[in-house]
Formats: structure tokens, sequence, C-alpha cells
């Protein structure tokens, strides 16, 4: 891979773009009295660092130049910035694959302390779709069958093929499965230099501003995720499966989410098929077997 190939995912071109979703900015009388919003590009980044290691300890000096160069895709690792083969990113990879949801809310925690969510301009609704367009553009992500992305809130991996069809995402699982994919595969951040030279032009010794529309014309939906909900909606699919018990004076077995059976119970034994699968019923010993071949379940 050369640095002329355009565009590229990377841990720079990810910063680049999530830059463009933070939080309104205070005013310039705060700056002049000293106070920080917490939102420069050290902060962010160092944010997203606290994704990878919650441990990490934030320099007492300035590491403003070495941001800048990350964020440019000038360099791939350095002093404070613990990317490339480091046991942070490998610990950071064991944990998405085996602790999902611990990882999962840090990147939530992320996204509610620097990222502009739900407001009237939908830049959280941009981000994703500028990413979704990214990784679609990118002809050098699905080489490798290392490739994966756990943008679910399950945990599970899909490919790229899979992301760039999805029509509705959470905004943390997402961003991390994004974030984990650049820092796990993609560890040469100067595959991206051209990328961000093309999206944020030079400025004559300026501020160097995004001027892509990555995403413009990219239709999707966006839903958000609650952490601490992990697991409840398996759960209620869990309990929609039990079958209730019946009443003395009702012979009339129910299954949530299915058809009555009273009907095929008043015949002592009877075979039925509707669709999802076969149910036998048989009134002598009160029970009910389900073979589902086409439904959900077993």
């Amino acid at each position: 891979m050369t640095h002329n190939e355009y565009p590229r995912l990377c841990g720079g071109t990810f910063f680049t773009l999530i830059l463009q979703d933070l939080k309104q900015r205070v005013g310039a009388r705060e700056h002049y009295k000293g106070e920080s919003d917490g939102l420069s590009d050290p902060d962010v980044l160092i944010g997203l660092i606290e994704v990878i290691n919650s441990d990490y300890a934030r320099p007492h000096k300035s590491i403003k130049t070495k941001v800048n160069d990350f964020k440019s895709c000038g360099l791939s690792k350095g002093e404070y910035l613990p990317f490339g083969k480091t046991a942070e990113i490998e610990e950071f990879d064991k944990r998405v694959r085996t602790d999902y949801a611990s990882v999962l809310a840090d990147m939530a925690a992320f996204v509610e302390n620097f990222l502009e969510v739900g407001t009237a301009p939908k830049k959280d609704y941009r981000l994703v779709k500028a990413l979704m367009d990214l990784i679609k553009q990118d002809d050098s992500i699905g080489k490798s069958n290392d490739d994966e992305f756990f943008v679910t809130p399950d945990g599970q991996a899909s490919t790229r093929c899979q992301l760039i069809q999805m029509d509705k995402v959470n905004l943390p699982s997402f961003l991390l499965g994004v974030w984990h994919f650049c820092c796990v595969h993609r560890k040469n951040n100067k595959v991206g230099e051209n990328t961000y030279n093309l999206w944020c032009p030079a400025n004559g010794g300026g501020p160097r501003e995004y001027q892509a529309d990555m995403g413009k014309d990219w239709e999707m939906e966006i839903s958000f995720y609650d952490v601490e909900n992990i697991g409840k909606e398996q759960d209620a699919d869990e309990r929609a499966e039990v079958i209730d018990h019946p009443k003395p004076e009702d012979n009339t077995y129910r299954i949530p989410g299915e058809p009555q059976l009273g009907q095929f119970l008043a015949n002592p034994k009877t075979n039925v098929h509707y669709g999802t699968g076969d149910i036998y019923s048989d009134i002598e010993t009160l029970t009910i077997n389900k073979n589902y071949y086409g439904g959900k379940g077993e």
C-alpha cells in the first residue's frame, strides 16, 4: 500500500472525522480567562486513548504537536501515544473480543463527554455517514480475513460488506468497532497521509479546516444504545419463548406470539403445520412439542 492511495481509513482519518462532531466549544471570553472546555484536539485524542486503556496517565506536558502529527497521519506512534504493536493495543483487542460490554461502556462515556448527539445539525448522523462512506471507498479493507469490525452491541464481528449494508446502527458500538479496527489493523497511520491532505488542504501555516464531503449522499438511520440495558432485549426474547401453564378451567395452552392452540387440543393427538413449524399436541400427557425448522428458536 502506498501513501498515494485514496481514501484510507486509519487512526488519523478516523480522528479527523471525530473532530467534526464535537460539542459546541466555549467562547473567546472563556478562553481569555484561561478556562478550558475540555474539547481541544489533545483532550479528544486522550479520550479515545482512554477507551483503549482506562488507566492511561494523562501527560503533564503539552502533546499538541504529537496530536497534530497523528491527526495529519505524519506519525503512527510515539511518546504518550500508545499505538502500534504495544501491550495497550494487544489488551484492547483482547477486551473487545472477550469483554465487549465493558469496553463498550468506555466508548459510550467518550460519546457522552465529547460528541454532539441528537441536536438539530445532526452531526452524529454526518459522522457515521462519513465513516461508512470512507470504509466503502477504501478498497484496501476486506482483502484480509482479519479485517473485521465489532460494530454491533452484541460484540459480533462484521465484514466490510456487512457493515456498509447496515441501514441502522448504534453510535457507541459503531465507533468502537471502527476505532478498534484502526488501532489493531491499521498500525501504519501514515497510509492516510494523502487522504488527510485532500480533506484538509494546507492553509499557509494556519489551521487546516476539514473541507471534504464524505457521506454527503449516504442515507441511513441511526439508533442509540443505552449501555445499562446490555442483554435485556435478549432476556425479553428468551422470556417470550416460555409456554404459560394452563389454568384449571381452561384447556388452552398459549404460546406468546403464536396462534392459540385450544382448537387443536380438542383432539387428544393432533399434528399441525402452520408456517413456522410443526406443533404436536397430546392432551393425555399435557405436552406440546414444537419443531421449528423455519421459525425463530428451537
